[in-house]
């Protein structure tokens, strides 16, 4: 990140369509198709989303000391104003957002096990979100984030 190597506090899988590619984390990742098991989910994430889908990121959280830190979706591979439909699977964690313009601007979600979260295109313009360090978490989560690249 910024030029040097940083750890990375989750665990991180990248799934899309063959011939893919997406910088993330520092690393090219590079997508070798869909497996089956995914599916149904996928299609559900379409469905709820109003739109196509060509890649997933997979993020592993172990418990609440595995996070995300503040940041919006908005890499020029993701085009202007992405759609990105989110399920999180097992723990309930705190899901924040702030405002650019005003980080004193925040709301929290709590993402409970099985539950999705559709950021619609002004969410990555607007707004920064982040998953916090939570020490009483002691379960794992997983969430899957789907998003749409552009053809480089």
């Amino acid at each position: 990140m910024f030029g040097r190597d940083v750890l990375v506090p989750r665990r991180v899988a990248f799934i899309a369509d063959a011939g893919l590619c997406y910088r993330y984390t520092g690393k090219d990742h590079y997508g070798k198709g869909w497996p089956n098991w995914l599916a149904e989910i996928r299609t559900q994430a379409e469905n709820l989303a109003g739109q196509p889908f060509n890649s997933v990121l997979l993020n592993w959280y172990q418990n609440g000391d595995d996070y995300m830190g503040w940041h919006a979706d908005d890499e020029r591979i993701l085009g202007p104003a992405p759609v990105i439909a989110m399920l999180s699977l097992g723990a309930t964690r705190d899901f924040l957002f702030r405002f650019k313009r005003d980080h004193s601007v925040k709301h929290s979600i709590a993402l409970e096990g099985g539950s999705w979260l559709v950021m619609s295109a002004s969410t990555q313009v607007l707004w920064q979100h982040c998953l916090p360090k939570r020490k009483r978490v002691q379960e794992e989560r997983i969430s899957l984030t789907f998003r749409t690249l552009l053809n480089p």
